[in-house]
C-alpha cells in the first residue's frame, strides 16, 4: 500500500489528514516541520508528500525545492491556509516549483484524495 508523508505545523490538521487518508488504505506518516520531514524522506521513499507552506525551521519552499532535486517534485502536493499574504500568493509560487498539486486551506479532502490517488497510480 502507498505511503504518504504529511507535514504540517499544525498538529490539528496533521491528526485529520492522516485520519482522512488512512480512512482510504493508505499508510501515513508526520512531521511537523521541514527539518524533521527532511530526516524522513531522505531516509524513505514516500509514493505522496504533502506539505505545508508556512512553517518554523525549514519552510515548505525549502522541502518542495529539496524534493525537486530528488525528481519527486511530481508527488508533492503543497497546502496554505496563508500567512503575510493570502493562501493563493504562496501556491502560485510552490506551482512554479512543479507540485503535482495545490490546495487551500481548509482542504476539500474529497478533491485532496483524488489528487493522491492520482499521483499514486501515475507511478
Amino acid at each position: 500500500m502507498a505511503t504518504i508523508l504529511v507535514i504540517d505545523d499544525d498538529q490539528q490538521f496533521n491528526m485529520m489528514m492522516k485520519s482522512a487518508l488512512e480512512v482510504k488504505g493508505y499508510t501515513v506518516e508526520t512531521a511537523f516541520n521541514g527539518k524533521e520531514a527532511k530526516e524522513l524522506y531522505q531516509k524513505k521513499k514516500y509514493d505522496v508528500i504533502v506539505t505545508d507552506i508556512i512553517m518554523p525551521d525549514i519552510d515548505g519552499y525549502e522541502v518542495i525545492l529539496d524534493l525537486r532535486r530528488m525528481g519527486m517534485s511530481d508527488r508533492t502536493i503543497a497546502v496554505s491556509g496563508g500567512g503575510r499574504t493570502a493562501a493563493d500568493d504562496y501556491l502560485v509560487t510552490a506551482q512554479h516549483f512543479d507540485v503535482a498539486a495545490t490546495f487551500n486551506k481548509p482542504v476539500d479532502l474529497a478533491a485532496l484524495r483524488a489528487k493522491v490517488e492520482e499521483i499514486i497510480q501515475k507511478h
